[in-house]
């Protein structure tokens, strides 16, 4: 197992640009989603190239409808089979950059750094509010030197007034620090969504992550969310990543067995690794509900210990003492020490291009 931070842009050396998944990796891989690809990998209607490295490459987007998806992954995967990792510990399958296969990593605490000594003067309208977001997060006790920019904002490759601002909050702790600050803090440029504005997104954005919502139930979880919101007109979003010393598992230690997609309830036992990918609710009085399957059978004297989320619509979802709702992969953990327990995963890969993408979320009664 290897620590590497998430949302961390690698180049490789067969010219993709992809972004770790995870802070902790399989040993000799990083687990990533792919951002960029040759135009030459992946062919078909619908997706949207642009120009960047002096390439024309494919934005690849988990999501599109699922009937294109398969199709291109599948392409994917036959022109770069060694970018895809069979977990013999999950018994699933991930993107994955091999180590021998990194180019380039693109380092957001320096790239930060770098900025900073950039004379105001000299910044252009988009990278002085970056600046100036900057001083405001730091306002919460948040050294700068614990912050770090990413995808575009780190690249250069930005739009003004268009491409969202991309920050990194290095460690958990720091992480709830800003959250929690960004609760009650002022500032003339900070802008949160109100009710109405969630309400028209929502009615503009009928994905997998929303279909399962009320349009009341929907503004309900987003309103209270702070990783995203609006400064001066312009999108930031916020991502904590873990710290060597503070990841909640490691790859190879314990065993997951999958047994099927199921419907549980549960309480919110602690809501505190929610907010980093991936991250998870410890749960009480976990049950199951449905099971979306005949065959699907479980040993009753085990606990349903947790639900854990890959996908950023469904971080921060939940807060200690609540009821939630979730559907996933149902898998029997067997940790390295301990007993065996229960957890419901959302938003592996697969379930981008199966059944359970039409049923998979997390949703507090709120």
């Amino acid at each position: 197992m290897v620590h590497f931070y998430e949302s961390i842009l690698i180049d490789t050396v067969d010219g993709l640009q992809c972004k770790s998944y995870s802070n902790e990796h399989p040993e000799g891989y990083i687990i990533v989603k792919p951002k960029y690809i040759p135009k030459n990998v992946i062919e078909g209607e619908g997706l949207k190239y642009r120009f960047l490295f002096e390439k024309c490459l494919v934005r690849f987007n988990l999501f599109i409808k699922k009937e294109k998806l398969l199709v291109y992954i599948d392409q994917f995967k036959k022109k770069f089979p060694d970018y895809v990792y069979h977990c013999k510990d999950t018994k699933n399958w991930f993107f994955a950059v091999p180590k021998e296969k990194i180019k380039k990593i693109h380092d957001s605490r320096k790239g930060l750094s770098e900025l900073m000594q950039v004379p105001k003067k000299d910044l252009d309208e988009y990278l002085t509010l970056v600046r100036e977001l900057i001083d405001f997060l730091t306002k919460s006790g948040v050294s700068v030197n614990d912050l770090g920019i990413t995808h575009s904002t780190l690249m250069g490759n930005y739009t003004p007034k268009k491409s969202d601002i991309d920050i990194i909050i290095y460690g958990k702790d720091n992480g709830w620090k800003i959250l929690d600050y960004l609760k009650t803090a002022k500032h003339k440029k900070l802008h949160w969504k109100t009710d109405e504005e969630w309400g028209e997104y929502y009615k503009e954005h009928q994905t997998s992550e929303t279909v399962h919502f009320t349009e009341e139930e929907y503004v309900k979880h987003m309103r209270r969310k702070r990783y995203e919101g609006m400064f001066s007109s312009t999108v930031f979003t916020l991502f904590t990543v873990e710290e060597p010393n503070e990841t909640w598992f490691k790859w190879g230690e314990d065993k997951f067995d999958p047994i099927g997609a199921v419907t549980i309830k549960g309480t919110v036992a602690d809501h505190y690794n929610s907010h980093v990918r991936p991250g998870y609710y410890e749960i009480t009085n976990g049950k199951i509900i449905y099971k979306h399957g005949k065959d699907i059978k479980i040993d009753n004297s085990l606990k349903i210990k947790r639900v854990v989320t890959f996908s950023i619509p469904f971080v921060q979802q939940a807060l200690k003492g609540e009821e939630i709702t979730a559907c996933g992969l149902l898998e029997l953990v067997t940790p390295k020490s301990g007993e065996k327990y229960y957890r419901v995963v959302v938003g592996y890969f697969d379930a981008y291009i199966t059944d359970r993408r039409e049923k998979e979320l997390i949703k507090s009664d709120i």
